[in-house]
């Protein structure tokens, strides 16, 4: 019986080799976008899961709020880990963990600038399974000034020999290499090369709960819940943080909560991550995707069975007549299908494993076919049986239940009569089609907007240099030097780069009363505003504008350092300040400062964001330093720079980079949306477009002596092209209308996690409905030209 349906299901799959190969080439387009997107979705879904203790760590957050203003940030005081471990009794272990980036290393004449550095508690590589090539889990990071790192890095300043015991140096001080490690696996929210000891720096050892600075981890114990240690997060914060009482009474909220290690990489974004996170909203819009996509090739198999269902209507007539049973129908229709469809997946997979390195490349991850995994073949049989079975069903259920006597009279035109069924298929795929084009139009207008938009200051030709305590005593003859340079227009110093995360603060604006001094702070008017130190230039090398005041000036008295501020106008608003040049701000609690000037509101941040309060402190802070040159010969100004680098700085490596790439980095994530967002919107065209072709090409064979005989009366090639053109018109229209709300709801939603976006236009639609049509009509109209031109007298020669 087997061998008897395999072989009608090759002699059918021969006696159409056009319709066979375009229900092959579609099915195995799909299915390889579907394994494709399946691969990237799996991948970002096994972040963190690699550790084995994953299902029972978790991060500790902050959320502060004083004022209208506050954060949510990834860390919490230094000193919450000891308590939580001692005094939580579902607490195993809690670990602290730093961030820092540029750090220099040097061991003899090799010096080396490294990023991706941590420190972290003894306990680090007992919680989490980054695995040790050589030393002890348990003791390599116990004692101050141990160190660990890949054997990739350690080679670096040790060429030859053993790597354990060797010495070398971190920013001055001598640390001894206590374990090798293998490379973090990319699938992990923190990506590091080197880890260092906690323990090493004595700023880490403080107690107090008010500085918000250390990431901390914590295990729970294996009978233990996570609603165990969230209620007593609370209780600890009011029995350890000396000013909790006070936030209570004024209002301020200050509280902890906990994230599980693998919600982080798709469901956190706070400040202060180790790196930038993905988003869960575009597994759902690529998972999406890739149903629609199958959906479309298994629309292209039931299309074409629709409009062959006369003569399959007869085949089973006949069948029925000699005998056979409807289940033995059902089951050779569905064969031929699943024949198809198992031919497709090997095609599928073939395809997807060629694919899968440009599709790596364009979603910027190491992604491969888990081929040898010994679920891949299974599942991917089972998805080309679903696709099989969903393509298959339209002949199998629907064909085999006609009653022979009927079909063999003649009485049954199904072709026709399924006319609306294949019509609603096509409409279908082409308002798919149609809703992916807008979408793919709206993503990449919102990233052209996003490069074109005014920022506030001017972020071209502007270098910024990393490490700039490496100047030291050298920083003026450094600034002197290049401002003798005629390429170097402007150059400033900061405490940190212009586009990235800043610290936080609680500033407090006076408020005038009767007193000698006439003003005074009320802690009840306190706000939490982000804020950055800087030089005297920084304003004009940016090209920030101001919208009243003055610049910071070194001929002011009153500008010496810490004792002047600039705010931005969002920051001028949530002071409260009517006047705000002039006014005196106090200052983290630390010291008094007049706000000497206003900026507009320009962008430090991604523009998902609304532009935030904001201040400028005069400081003689140097962490980085921003150089503004001439856009002319940047080869020749790059060299000068590191050629006056490494005249003033203490021999730390020349490192830098440019505004404008670093605004970019900022949207990264988005542009790899887009990216993908094209490619498979393409593929989705494609595969509408050779069903399309097909229908249209089978249509055209069914009307081929209607043809014949309108030409022999007299009709042109135009007029028979229009003819058979003019339906399918009608479903693209259709599709059109039915594409135009589902598209304008899909891109709003998407546009809603930027703060500044585009006001989706009809531009977009009409461009989405013309391409359509273009595509349709073009696909369509080859087929109608090649049957219009026939000649008659070899369509109607049986008559």
């Amino acid at each position: 019986m087997f061998n008897s349906f395999l072989k009608i299901a090759i002699r059918n799959l021969q006696k159409r080799p056009f319709y066979s190969f375009i229900n092959i080439l579609g099915l195995s387009i799909g299915m390889a976008c579907t394994l494709l997107i399946a691969v990237y979705i799996t991948h970002e879904l096994s972040y963190d899961r690699f550790h084995d203790k994953a299902d029972r760590i978790y991060r500790l957050g902050s959320d502060l709020e004083v004022g209208s203003g506050g954060f949510k940030g990834a860390a919490v005081a230094s000193g919450v880990a000891q308590v939580l471990e001692a005094e939580v009794p579902a607490v195993e272990m809690a670990v602290r963990i730093d961030q820092s980036d540029d750090r220099l290393f040097q061991r003899g004449d090799i010096i080396i600038k490294e990023d991706k550095v941590l420190s972290a508690d003894p306990e680090f590589f007992r919680m989490f399974s980054f695995q040790l090539l050589e030393g002890d889990p348990a003791t390599a990071l116990a004692e101050p000034r141990s160190i660990v790192m890949t054997e990739e890095i350690a080679r670096k300043y040790v060429p030859e020999g053993k790597l354990i015991g060797q010495s070398l140096q971190m920013d001055g001080v001598l640390y001894q290499i206590t374990g090798l490690m293998r490379p973090v696996p990319e699938a992990s929210h923190m990506q590091f090369k080197i880890v260092y000891s906690f323990l090493s720096n004595p700023k880490h050892q403080q107690e107090g709960w008010g500085d918000l600075n250390t990431a901390t981890y914590f295990l729970l114990h294996k009978n233990a819940t996570i609603e165990e240690v969230n209620a007593q997060l609370t209780p600890l914060l009011a029995k350890y943080f000396e000013e909790y009482e006070l936030f209570q009474q004024l209002g301020y909220k200050v509280e902890m909560f906990t994230q599980a290690l693998t919600d982080i990489h798709l469901h956190s974004h706070l400040l202060g991550e180790f790196e930038p996170n993905a988003n869960a909203k575009y597994l759902y819009i690529f998972g999406a995707i890739a149903a629609f996509i199958l959906l479309l090739a298994c629309i292209n198999f039931m299309n074409l069975a629709t409009a062959r269902s006369a003569e399959r209507a007869k085949e089973v007539g006949v069948r029925k007549s000699m005998g056979s049973a409807r289940s033995l129908l059902i089951r050779q229709f569905l064969g031929e299908s699943l024949l198809l469809s198992i031919i497709s997946v090997i095609l599928a997979i073939a395809l997807a494993e060629l694919l899968s390195l440009p599709f790596s490349q364009l979603a910027e991850k190491e992604l491969q076919l888990p081929i040898q995994s010994f679920w891949f073949i299974p599942s991917v049989l089972l998805l080309g049986i679903v696709a099989g079975v969903i393509a298959g069903s339209y002949p199998a259920f629907y064909l085999t239940r006609f009653r022979p006597a009927e079909v063999l009279r003649g009485r049954l035109a199904i072709g026709n009569k399924n006319i609306l069924l294949r019509n609603t298929l096509v409409v279908f795929q082409f308002v798919v089609s149609i809703v992916l084009i807008v979408c793919t139009l709206g993503v990449f207008e919102q990233l052209q907007f996003i490069r074109n938009k005014d920022l506030g200051f001017d972020r071209e030709n502007i270098i910024i240099l990393k490490g700039g305590k490496a100047l030291s005593a050298g920083r003026e003859g450094f600034y002197n030097a290049l401002m003798q340079q005629a390429e170097v227009k402007s150059l400033s110093f900061s405490d940190s780069s212009p586009l990235e995360q800043h610290d936080g603060s609680v500033f407090i604006p006076s408020v005038q009363d009767d007193s000698e001094r006439g003003f005074t702070f009320r802690d009840e008017d306190a706000q939490v505003l982000q804020y950055m130190q800087v030089s005297y230039d920084y304003i004009s090398t940016m090209g920030i504008r101001l919208k009243e005041g003055r610049n910071f000036s070194r001929e002011a008295t009153s500008d010496s350092m810490n004792y002047a501020l600039i705010i931005n106008e969002a920051a001028a608003r949530q002071l409260g300040l009517k006047e705000p040049v002039g006014s005196i701000v106090m200052a983290a609690s630390e010291f008094e400062a007049e706000v000497v000037g206003v900026t507009e509101d320009y962008h430090y941040e991604s523009l998902h964001h609304k532009v935030q309060p904001f201040v400028l402190l005069l400081s003689d802070a140097q962490n980085y330093v921003e150089v503004k040159v001439q856009s002319e010969n940047l080869t020749h100004t790059l060299s000068m720079l590191e050629e006056q680098w490494n005249l003033h700085s203490d021999g730390t490596p020349f490192d830098y980079s440019f505004l404008n790439e670093d605004f970019e980095a900022l949207f990264r994530a988005d542009q790899q949306v887009g990216k993908i967002f094209g490619a498979f919107t393409s593929l989705a065209i494609f595969i509408a477009c050779i069903g399309l072709l097909a229908l249209a090409s089978f249509m055209a064979e069914q009307r081929t002596k209607e043809i014949g005989i309108r030409k022999v009366l007299g009709a042109s090639v135009k007029s028979i092209i229009l003819l058979l053109s003019k339906d399918f018109t009608r479903l693209i229209m259709l599709a059109f209308v039915l594409a135009v709300p589902l598209a304008y709801w899909a891109m709003r939603t998407w546009l809603n996690d930027f703060a500044y976006r585009i006001h989706i236009g009809i531009s977009s639609f009409i461009v989405a409905g013309s391409l359509a049509l273009l595509i349709a009509l073009l696909t369509v109209s080859y087929q109608s030209f090649k049957a219009a031109v026939v000649n008659p007298v070899k369509s109607l020669r049986n008559e």
